[in-house]
């Protein structure tokens, strides 16, 4: 076995330089703090952005035609041989991962899924939801002129 002795006065000093190369490598101390945040390892993650409700959308469908807008005066719901129907713009609230406009008797959801028409296989961005005075009809949605060409 091999040994190796060192004079005292270079051996405290190599003891003392390695002792504070490796408490530099190791955490701070409770309460210090090097202006660095970082999360606990079981910190869940941050949830990712939900669904953009925030701009205009027209809506469509089919069996029967019908069409919808929203628009931050207001909103509207065309039916083929029925009067346009019109509400203010009550304000988008997320429920469940829809967006929800309830204005009383018209109420819109929208939910960001693929979605056909049904008939020319067009793909939109939105599913579409719209209940007037209780009758439902289904569709898609997109923001304007992000429609699939007609």
């Amino acid at each position: 076995m091999l040994r190796f002795t060192f004079p005292r006065s270079v051996a405290l000093p190599l003891v003392l330089g390695v002792a504070a190369g490796l408490a530099a490598c190791g955490e701070s101390p409770m309460g210090a703090s090097d202006g660095a945040a970082t999360a606990p390892a079981d910190a869940p993650a941050s949830a990712p952005p939900g669904p953009d409700f925030s701009g205009d959308f027209d809506l469509v469908g089919t069996e029967p035609f019908w069409g919808g807008a929203i628009r931050p005066d207001g909103l509207s719901l065309t039916r083929a041989g029925e009067a346009e129907v019109r509400a203010d713009n009550p304000g988008v609230r997320v429920k469940g991962g829809a967006g929800v406009w309830d204005a009383g008797a018209l109420v819109l959801k929208l939910r960001a899924e693929p979605c056909s028409d049904g008939m020319s296989d067009r793909r939109y961005g939105y599913r579409a939801e719209v209940t007037l005075e209780g009758r439902t009809l289904r569709g898609c949605a997109a923001a304007p002129g992000t429609a699939p060409p007609q």
